[in-house]
């Protein structure tokens, strides 16, 4: 019975450190509304890099590590993000001449809570052509989720809540006018 006990014990420390994934970035409807507001005769915009600092690549949720489900970084995940919103409203082209990139600022979730859980994201955009910088604004969102002291509730929880927070950080950039301006 102790030896049960034992490896059942074992095996929850073991699962509860095991790196898990951001689930795949789903667009937003409403998001992608808003691009097709602009008219898209005008707009042709390209994808660029959205660097990402090595200490950015991992989020801790209660000690199980979160990495991106896109490359190696969660640059590549806001990168795929705005990509997919961009072809769904017809704006992207691969050989635009101006293109959006940047970097991540900073951006962690919070799981420690009882009941509720929070997430937090900057990120620099910058739209250019050529040489010359059109756009340079850091853009930033938060998000607040339904949380548990159970860490079987929480994680998966803290996990899908980044979905969630790429989705209102690229809602916030499209909503800038000085961004619609540079695209444009």
């Amino acid at each position: 019975m102790k030896y049960k006990s034992l490896l059942t014990l074992i095996t929850v420390l073991a699962l509860s450190a095991c790196t898990i994934q951001v689930p795949p970035y789903r667009a937003d409807i409403s998001n992608v509304s808003k691009l097709k507001e602009i008219p898209n005769e005008s707009v042709s915009v390209s994808v660029g890099k959205i660097k990402s600092e090595k200490n950015l690549n991992k989020i801790s949720l209660r000690g199980s590590p979160l990495v991106s489900s896109v490359g190696d970084s969660y640059g590549e995940y806001i990168e795929n993000a705005l990509l997919q919103e961009l072809k769904l409203a017809k704006l992207w082209s691969g050989v635009a001449k101006k293109q959006v990139s940047g970097s991540l600022v900073d951006h962690d979730i919070d799981v420690t809570g009882f009941s509720e859980g929070d997430a937090f994201i900057k990120v620099n955009f910058v739209v250019s052509e050529g040489n010359v910088n059109l756009f340079e604004k850091t853009i930033s969102a938060e998000h607040t989720f339904d949380s548990s002291f159970m860490g079987a509730i929480a994680i998966p929880n803290g996990q899908q809540s980044y979905v969630e927070l790429v989705q209102k950080l690229l809602k916030n950039l499209y909503s800038d006018k000085d961004f619609i301006e540079a695209i444009k």
